[in-house]
């Protein structure tokens, strides 16, 4: 596919011209609206979205006072975009399960298992998952799946689960499926390849 036939479905995805009917829901986490797929639970699935987007700002918060002066906390907090409304339910007809544009701008999640005619919500936990990989997008210079991003995605784990926003699942040893893919490995977060060391940090590339 295309950068542009990508671009084309997040735009029909955020301005609601996708082939699956979506509806703004008032989430009873937050009181926020979210945009999700009218299904019968849509209630649920907005209420997913505000626990996700809660625990993303709890820890881009925790990790502003933490690391002030690490490069890939200032690009969060420069890039990291807490708008309910740029939090969106991904639809069958996007290219991707869950992406972010412009690393943060918009965050879309696939939010339902892609199984045939198992349209059923994906476990909390796995969805964090998902969403921290979104999230290492957003906090990583590079664009792609480089050792960058995985050493970046590896940390935020590390981080989220110290501060109970995640739990650590061995993917490697139970794979699980997720919106009609498998997700079969968790990154383990090296200091070594942060450059200088955890506090500091650095976006550079390695030799």
């Amino acid at each position: 596919m295309s950068i542009l036939h990508t671009a084309s479905q997040l735009f029909q995805s955020i301005m609601g011209s996708s082939n699956f009917p979506t509806v703004r829901i008032k989430s009873n986490i937050d009181g926020k609206m979210y945009k999700v797929r009218d299904m019968p639970d849509k209630q649920k699935a907005a209420d997913l979205m505000a626990t996700l987007r809660t625990k993303l700002v709890k820890l881009c918060n925790a990790l502003e006072k933490k690391y002030p002066d690490k490069a890939q906390v200032k690009m969060m907090v420069k890039n990291f975009r807490a708008d309910p409304e740029r939090f969106i339910e991904a639809t069958p007809d996007l290219e991707h399960t869950s992406s972010t544009v412009n690393k943060g701008e918009t965050i879309n999640m696939c939010l339902r298992q892609r199984d045939g005619p198992d349209e059923s919500l994906v476990d909390e936990n796995v969805l964090m998952f998902v969403a921290l990989h979104e999230f290492a997008h957003v906090c990583t210079e590079s664009v792609g799946h480089d050792s960058e991003f995985w050493n970046n995605f590896g940390w935020l784990l590390k981080e989220a689960e110290g501060m109970n926003l995640y739990r650590y699942t061995d993917f490697a040893s139970h794979p699980v499926s997720y919106c009609g893919v498998h997700i079969t490995d968790s990154p383990r977060y090296d200091p070594k390849k942060d450059g200088t060391n955890l506090q500091i940090g650095t976006l550079s590339k390695k030799a």
